[in-house]
């Protein structure tokens, strides 16, 4: 007994079992919290630490240095997809696409001796992180 499949029928066939053969990935991931806060109420000179932590809560990282203290707000995002064909029968990897974006927002205090906020800087970038 023989079995001929028509083209169509043998089209799907093939199809399908290359779909049961693909992986496809999709993530989302975000490290510590969205930062709170509004830099520009902090003012060099004139804002303390009471005032940084008021606004923006407790930090990711204190560094203890030689002229004051620094905190260090971070929150990251990662962007990941991936898609892996594979031999259903061998389970050999045909193709592998990859697709990774992360990005951070930070917020560095620099303070001195007496807990007065000597410079601040920040960076937000993961409102430019592009969607899946």
């Amino acid at each position: 007994m023989t079995m001929s499949f028509s083209r169509p029928a043998l089209a799907a066939v093939v199809c399908t079992s290359w779909l049961l053969a693909t992986g496809c990935t999709i993530a989302r991931t975000y490290q510590d919290s969205p930062l709170r806060g509004d830099v520009t109420r902090i003012v060099p000179g004139v804002s303390t630490r009471s005032d940084v932590l008021r606004e923006f809560g407790p930090p990711t990282q204190i560094f203890h240095q030689t002229n004051g203290d620094a905190f260090v707000y971070t929150y990251a995002r990662l962007n990941y997809s991936s898609l892996r064909l594979r031999d259903p029968i061998t389970g050999t990897n045909w193709f592998t696409y990859t697709r990774r974006f992360e990005t951070r927002d930070r917020v560095l205090v620099l303070f001195d001796f007496d807990g007065v906020v000597r410079d601040i800087a920040w960076a937000h970038h993961t409102q430019e992180l592009p969607p899946l």
